[in-house]
C-alpha cells in the first residue's frame, strides 16, 4: 500500500474565557446568550457574513462556517435553460461570449 503524503492545516488555538450573558425576549424574559467577537475569529475563518451551522450539545456548542452558497444564474442563463438545457461547455461558451460582449471598447491609434 502506497504512503500517502499530507499534512493537516496547523490552527493556532487559544482558549478564551467569555460569560454567558442574556437578551430579553418579546415577553421581556431573559434568555441566555453568547456573544463572540474578536480578531482570532477571522484568523480561524469566520469573516464578517460568514454563515455558520450551530450545534448545541450538554456543556459544548460547536461552530463551524457553511460553505458559501453557489451564485445565482444569470438571466441570460435562467432563459436559456427554460428553452433547452445547455451543456456545461455550452453554458462556459455563452458566458465568455457575454463577457467579451460587456468589456467597455478601446479605440485603437489613440
Amino acid at each position: 500500500m502506497a504512503k500517502q503524503h499530507h499534512k493537516s492545516e496547523q490552527v493556532a488555538t487559544k482558549a478564551r474565557r467569555y460569560t454567558v450573558g442574556y437578551v430579553s425576549d418579546s415577553k421581556y424574559q431573559p434568555v441566555p446568550a453568547v456573544t463572540l467577537k474578536g480578531h482570532g475569529l477571522a484568523e480561524a475563518g469566520f469573516e464578517t457574513g460568514t454563515p455558520l451551522d450551530v450545534r448545541v450539545m450538554a456543556d459544548c456548542l460547536i461552530l463551524m462556517a457553511c460553505e458559501p452558497a453557489a451564485p445565482p444564474e444569470s438571466e441570460i442563463m435562467q432563459t436559456l435553460s427554460k428553452v433547452c438545457k445547455p451543456s456545461a461547455r455550452k453554458q462556459r461558451q455563452v458566458t465568455e461570449l457575454i463577457e467579451v460582449i460587456s468589456k467597455p471598447k478601446t479605440r485603437a491609434g489613440n
